[in-house]
Order: structure tokens, then C-alpha cells, then sequence
């Protein structure tokens, strides 16, 4: 996010977590909330959809603690949801009136003026849309007003807003107040169901880059790339590969020999990956197509001691259908003699000068990390 916000967000600023309606920014908001805290930050949290526990228990859904924050005195809340059904509040701020704007306000200049004297603010305003529907454009100017005081208080305002059916006028006006918009996309076509990307990014051009995301059981939110293909032909060294980069890997494998396939899942760079490693037996052929759909990238193995099978790893990449696709060479087995060298490599491939290869050695998961690397980057400028 830090990359897709040319630096991150900037302080004394506002951004808009603009979602499809299937898609889900409280995560989102819970994570950019708890980063700041970690890093001494104030956090106020506005609510006026759920109770302020409810936020306190999905955070934890996610393993985000926030409450230990709340007990250090650096998380605060805006409870502008208990009153609306008579009920007391027993957080730091409530709203008196809830169905009143200028109660509304009061609450949030106080809290921001308060908790500004304890640290560097960042505010989440959870939702949006609870407001329009309740109060319609003119908690657009409100929130125009907030966003100068934010300015003063060296401030980072972040409003949560799920982009339902409203007329253009409003949908209009919401994504002009924002000087920084972080949209989050449902797709139909990938594995992942979600992707991230900035529309707007204040005083900087915008990258249109679309990240796909998860949910993920260790907490909060990471970059996902769901399918990396790992081919390359009969004991090029996949297996090992694909068993030296993850985390967790299984084979599908007959006296030493993978029959099915290789899968594992690798932990890197905040992104969680999945890896398929395909068998490279000729015979198998016709599961590679059905193998490389819905692959972002690859990854072609091949041995570097064996240059008469470079043909056969270029002709796998084009049944798995991956060609196209950001791909990286791992010119696998330096370690043995005979072993071409990278540019060698290249010229028996007949690839250009812009394919990445890499010099790699199974067991040395420096050379290994170092072409998925390359390879993240390609799939990231997608």
C-alpha cells in the first residue's frame, strides 16, 4: 500500500476505502488503524453502524488487538450507535444525538481536538454510508470541514464507503472530496475475490496496478497471489524448488518422482503465495493446460547441465498456456560442473535480453528467493 500511495499515506490528510459492495474495507480500515498504533500513533475509531465492541471482536477475528491499545489510552471511540436505540454509552466520546449532524460534529471536532494533544491521529469513520443515508449531501460539507481540521492537527482521516447504487450526483461528490482513494475490486475470473488498487493519490501519479489480497488466519490483510506455475522438464529440480521456498509444501510423488503435481505456500514480502509444480514427464502433457489456468506468473526451471532439454521447458510454458505471463528462468543446478552460466543459458533459450534468468541452486534459497522476487515485481507491474 505504502508503494501504491507513492510513499504512504500523508499526514494532515484524508483517504477514502472505496468498496464493491461484495467486497470488504472494515479489514481493511482495522489494518491501516492498527499499523499506526503499533508505531505510537492515537487511533479514533467513529462508529455508527455496530456496536464499538463489535469492532473490537472483528479486529480480534483477525488478530488484530486492538483493545490492548484501548487499555494503553491509545485507541479511543466515537460511539455514535448506542443512542440511537436509548441506550448509554460507556466510551470515551458519544454522540448525544445521533440523527443530529451538529452532534454528530461536536463529537468528532472534540475528539480530534483532544486526542491531537496525546500524538499523531488517525481517525476511522465507520461508515460513511450510514451517514449519507441518514443525513444526504450535507454530510459532505461536514466532512470537508473535517478534513481542513485535520490539516491542522497534522491528522489522517480515513472513511470507510461501500460504493451501493447512489445516485451519480453523490457518488460524484464523495470521490471528489478525497484527495487519496483505495479501491477494493471483486473479480470473477481469479482466485483471489478481491484486489486493491489506487484511484487517486494526492500531489502523485496514480498507478492503476491491481493487487490481489486475502484475509489470512496469522492477521489482517496480505498481498495474494493465488497460482504461481513452477514447470520446467524431468528432474530439472522443481520439486525441490517448490519445497525450498515454501512454508508448508506437499508432493504428489512415486518412488522419488512427482506423478501429479507439487504445491506449496510461501510466506514473503507481506504476500501469501501459492506455488504449483507440474510433472515433467511428456506423457503428463495433457494436465498442463488445466495446471496453468488461473496462474499469474511462472516460474520455468530447467538444468543447467542439460542444454539439450531447453527446447522441451520453452514448449512446456506454451501448453501450460503461461507464455504471456510475467515469467522468471531459474537456471537451476549451478553447483555441477558443466553447468552453463546465465548468458549461456540465454542464448541456447533464444530468449531476449529482457527475460529475467537467475543462477540457481536448490538448496540455496538466497538464489531461489531472488528469481521469486523478480518475479513478484513483474506480476506487480501487471
Amino acid at each position: 500500500m505504502d508503494n501504491l500511495l507513492s510513499g504512504g499515506m500523508p499526514k494532515g490528510s484524508s483517504i477514502l476505502i472505496r468498496a464493491h459492495p461484495l467486497a470488504d474495507p472494515q479489514t481493511m480500515a482495522i489494518q491501516f488503524l492498527h499499523h499506526q498504533l503499533e508505531n505510537g500513533g492515537i487511533g479514533i475509531y467513529f462508529v455508527n453502524n455496530k456496536a464499538p465492541t463489535c469492532t473490537l471482536e472483528e479486529a480480534a477475528n483477525i488478530n488484530m488487538d486492538l483493545i490492548r491499545f484501548k487499555q494503553k489510552g491509545q485507541l479511543f471511540f466515537i460511539d455514535a450507535y448506542s443512542r440511537l436505540f436509548g441506550l448509554e454509552s460507556n466510551q470515551e466520546y458519544s454522540v448525544e444525538a445521533p440523527s443530529d449532524l451538529d452532534s454528530v460534529s461536536k463529537a468528532v471536532s472534540k475528539a480530534l481536538f483532544e486526542c491531537s494533544r496525546k500524538g499523531k491521529v488517525f481517525l476511522v469513520y465507520d461508515s460513511l454510508n450510514a451517514s449519507i443515508d441518514e443525513f444526504g449531501e450535507r454530510i459532505l460539507t461536514q466532512i470537508s470541514d473535517w478534513c481542513k481540521t485535520a490539516v491542522a492537527f497534522d491528522a489522517i482521516l480515513c472513511f470507510i464507503y461501500t460504493e451501493w447504487n447512489y445516485p451519480k450526483k453523490i457518488s460524484e461528490a464523495v470521490a471528489n472530496l478525497y484527495p487519496n482513494i483505495v479501491d477494493l475490486i471483486t473479480l470473477e475470473r481469479i482466485v483471489a475475490t478481491q484486489v486493491v488498487t489506487v484511484s487517486k493519490n494526492e500531489g502523485a501519479k496514480v498507478s492503476k496496478h491491481m493487487i490481489p489480497i486475502k484475509k489470512v488466519i496469522t492477521g489482517g490483510i496480505k498481498g495474494y497471489i493465488p497460482k504461481i506455475l513452477v514447470t520446467g522438464p524431468f528432474h530439472a529440480g522443481k520439486t525441490t524448488i517448490v519445497h525450498a521456498l515454501s512454508t508448508r509444501a506437499v508432493s504428489v510423488q512415486r518412488m522419488g518422482t512427482t506423478v501429479a503435481l507439487d504445491f506449496g505456500h510461501v510466506d514473503h514480502r507481506g504476500f501469501a503465495l501459492d506455488l504449483f509444480g507440474t510433472v515433467g514427464q511428456p506423457r503428463f502433457d495433457p494436465i498442463l493446460e488445466r495446471l496453468g489456468g488461473e496462474a499469474l506468473g511462472a516460474i520455468l526451471v530447467i538444468d543447467s547441465t542439460k542444454p539439450e532439454e531447453f527446447s522441451r521447458a520453452k514448449e512446456m510454458m506454451h501448453k501450460a498456456g503461461v507464455y504471456g505471463l510475467p515469467y522468471v528462468v531459474a537456471a537451476n543446478k549451478q553447483d555441477l560442473p558443466g553447468a552453463l552460466p546465465v548468458e549461456e543459458v540465454r542464448k541456447k533459450l533464444n530468449v531476449s535480453k529482457d527475460t529475467a534468468i537467475v543462477g540457481t541452486v536448490g538448496s540455496d534459497s538466497t538464489s531461489l528467493l531472488r528469481a521469486l522476487d523478480i518475479l513478484i515485481d513483474k506480476i506487480l507491474l501487471m
